[in-house]
């Protein structure tokens, strides 16, 4: 049975309009070409004005070249990060100013030309004059920074991706206290629920960047660890130092510098290092093992500490000469802001405070245990944590009920916050994972923290520490045995510098 003429022109109005046309041409033959003319005009006008009534055209079209319903869809969307932020890969949202309808369509259109753009679309109220763009070719910060030049463009920014509170799915997170303290036994004491650096509230505003290196002074770092392999700074290119008088070539590829032997292969023979790598920057949601306060970054390993844990202020001092000399020589690629520090020991050492300044000189934060004999840091100095160089920030040990652990020292000048250090789960050589305490485990809470916060501000060093001192939890174990009297916050600390 054949359709209807309205349901043939709503579901295929061109065909249609051609059967018109060609029925009116063979009925006309016997008639007049004027009244053919007519016929066929009246009957094209009718269908016109039914196409105008089924498919209404909306007062302000989206410019696109390409179905709209793309940009809509969210099941397969691409993710990039952009400023350490998950955003959707090639697409912008840009604010245009108020203008008349043909202004409006002018600066959309420049815009689509500018950037090649493959879709766009209105969205929002349409008093907004907002446009959502999607480029064919171009990274999202490119397109954000080419719109930005657009017209009219009022604001671009990403179309940003957002989540339900982030928790990632690695196996033992839940053991991971010091980043959710949801009141779980550890060692066989119960928790207080929120006794934590509110990790997983910041990992809303950012889970890390690999554009941030940090260096682990420590016992080495094992670098093909599965749970941290991703996240070892890798040399982008051979390149020569010079440490302790001595020149070294590193080759394409290598991960630090080891200070015992003098040789580009700083590969962990101990497990200290490899535990406080973890802590920062185990690597996030890969359904394994356990999480670090960053899931990308970059860890430098650089060792100095040898297989028994034991090292020396020379061997110290060139971790960070090394540190400083790729930095030199890459640049972004080797941009080291953060060294962490859980070791201690030893006297003052003028050298060691002089080069811990020249690390400062180079924009980078020197993270410090505080030390485990439960003693006072202002009576008894504890070194590097005690030096006096505004980059040194010294770092006690907490509990799971935010109680300064029992071995920390403490100092009310001279030890500046606390950070989760009791049964403290993390990477381990050969693919383990262990749990060890010490203001050792703290200490790379705290530089984790500093690298998740850069990952989202771009800070000086002295704003970074700044950054993280005056965001801590308050918690009454540290009032007057620390600086701050409080227990590191990173989701504060980062939130205070991004404005979220």
């Amino acid at each position: 049975m054949r359709s209807s003429p309205l349901t043939r022109l709503a579901s295929h109005p061109f065909t249609y309009l051609e059967e018109i046309m060609a029925t009116q041409t063979k009925k006309s033959m016997d008639n007049t070409p004027k009244l053919n003319r007519t016929a066929i005009c009246l009957k094209v006008t009718a269908a016109l004005m039914i196409l105008l009534t089924i498919f209404p055209g909306t007062q302000r079209a989206a410019s696109t070249q390409e179905p709209a319903q793309g940009l809509a869809a969210q099941e397969t969307m691409q993710i990039e990060k952009m400023n350490g932020v998950e955003v959707v890969a090639h697409e912008a949202i840009v604010k245009f100013t108020d203008a008349d309808e043909s202004r409006h369509q002018t600066f959309v259109d420049n815009a689509v030309s500018l950037v090649n753009a493959s879709e766009t679309r209105s969205i929002g109220p349409r008093h907004l004059n907002m446009v959502h763009f999607r480029s064919k070719n171009m990274s999202t910060r490119e397109l954000v920074n080419m719109l930005s030049r657009v017209a009219g463009a009022e604001f671009v920014e990403p179309n940003y991706v957002y989540r339900t509170a982030l928790t990632p799915n690695d196996t033992r997170f839940s053991q991971m206290w010091g980043l959710n303290n949801t009141g779980q036994v550890v060692g066989g004491q119960t928790g207080i629920a929120g006794a934590d650096i509110s990790a997983v509230q910041a990992w809303d505003v950012s889970t890390g960047s690999s554009s941030i290196v940090v260096g682990v002074i420590d016992t080495g770092v094992d670098y093909n660890h599965p749970d941290l392999a991703a996240n070892i700074w890798s040399a982008p290119a051979a390149f020569t130092v010079t440490v302790g008088g001595q020149t070294i070539t590193c080759p394409a590829g290598s991960h630090g510098f080891n200070a015992v032997n003098n040789t580009c292969n700083p590969l962990d023979d101990n497990n200290h290092g490899t535990h406080t790598s973890g802590t920062i920057g185990a690597r996030g949601n890969n359904s394994q093992g356990v999480v670090g306060v960053n899931w990308t970054t970059r860890i430098m390993a650089l060792k100095f500490l040898n297989a028994s844990g034991s090292g020396t202020t020379a061997g110290a001092i060139a971790c960070i000469q090394f540190a400083i000399q790729a930095k030199q020589r890459f640049g972004a690629t080797g941009n080291v802001r953060i060294l962490s520090n859980s070791w201690g020991g030893g006297g003052f050492s003028q050298a060691l405070l002089d080069t811990i300044n020249s690390a400062n000189s180079n924009n980078m934060l020197f993270v410090a245990a505080a030390g485990n004999a439960n003693s006072n840091n202002d009576a008894t100095p504890n070194y590097p944590s005690n030096y006096n160089a505004s980059n040194v920030l010294a770092v006690a040990a907490t509990d799971n009920r935010d109680a300064r652990s029992s071995f920390s020292n403490f100092g009310a000048t001279t030890v500046d916050l606390g950070a989760p250090g009791t049964a403290i789960v993390s990477t381990v050589r050969n693919g383990g994972f262990a749990t060890f305490s010490g203001t050792s485990m703290a200490t790379p809470h705290v530089s984790g923290a500093a690298a998740l916060v850069l990952s989202r501000c771009s800070l000086s060093t002295a704003a970074l520490k700044a950054v993280l001192l005056n965001n801590v939890d308050p918690v009454p174990s540290l009032a007057g045995r620390t600086v701050t009297g409080g227990r590191l916050n990173v989701d504060r600390a980062i939130r205070a510098c991004s404005g979220n």
